[in-house]
């Protein structure tokens, strides 16, 4: 049972009520006016589920490990890198901020020497840097690129609902809203909101993992050439039919998306 069907049902547990339809039972421990008679539905709501406590636990791990991470820093120093090489190219970059700040002077004479003067040195220049910036695209790791933001794009996201969470578990009613939202009412869409938040969750995770496996194993373009490898061998056709190729990677794509994203579908829809 979600928690919107026990705050529904958490409709008869009241003794008593007022011609108006109010109940006349107080509650002093989650009650924000006299006659709320809801302390179960708002324990419910307060109390923490299963995916609560993987969430807490997470984010308890992650201090741990930056706890560990600056300690070990601050032990090892110079040594780090070789002992974590995995750790070199942060070590590497945070010890040369402080020569890049003290030669920022010394950066901006240099650009200063190099500012053109005439029509021909502001062309060569912008050749200069068409052909280093060509370079530069040569030596960009696209994909870990991608991934990184990918993965950054999902954290602020994550953070964002696990905010919008904890507001779900407010079980007082704000006082803008207290004359005309009934404190039923305002529990049962917080108890609503905590289960759509919980699928969420979980579809966002499973959606970033699938984006991250897609990306790093290069499963579009394996899915490509398995498009072309089936249009020669069971419809005889050419893989060169572009159009053809295009119409069936379109319809295979959509109908794996469709198969992984249909449980929760259903969850959503059904539970």
């Amino acid at each position: 049972m979600t928690l919107a069907d026990t705050a529904a049902s958490a409709r008869g547990t009241g003794t008593g009520s007022s011609s108006d339809g109010r109940h006349t039972q107080s509650s002093a421990l989650f009650g924000d006016d006299p006659d709320s008679v809801v302390d179960a539905q708002a324990a419910m709501i307060k109390r923490k589920s299963f995916l609560d406590d993987i969430i807490d636990g997470i984010q308890v791990g992650i201090l741990v490990v930056l706890f560990i991470g600056i300690l070990l820093a601050a032990i090892f120093a110079d040594s780090l890198p070789t002992i974590f090489p995995a750790t070199k190219p942060f070590y590497d970059t945070f010890v040369s901020i402080p020569g890049v700040l003290r030669n920022i002077p010394e950066y901006a004479a240099r650009v200063a020497e190099h500012i053109p003067t005439s029509l021909d040195e502001a062309k060569g220049l912008l050749e200069l840097i068409s052909l280093w910036f060509n370079e530069l695209l040569q030596t960009i790791p696209y994909k870990k690129c991608v991934i990184v933001f990918s993965f950054a794009t999902y954290l602020w996201e994550a953070k964002l609902d696990l905010r919008q969470r904890d507001r779900l578990r407010e079980v007082r009613r704000p006082a803008a809203i207290e004359s005309f939202i009934p404190r039923q009412a305002y529990l049962e869409a917080n108890a609503y909101g905590l289960d759509k938040s919980s699928l969420a969750l979980v579809r966002n995770a499973f959606m970033q993992i699938q984006t991250y496996v897609i990306i790093d194993r290069d499963l579009v373009p394996v899915l490509w050439d398995f498009i072309g490898d089936a249009m020669e061998t069971y419809l005889g056709l050419s893989a060169d039919q572009e159009i053809v190729r295009s119409v069936l990677f379109f319809i295979a794509t959509t109908l794996i998306s469709t198969v992984l994203t249909l449980p929760f579908d259903l969850y959503s829809t059904f539970v």
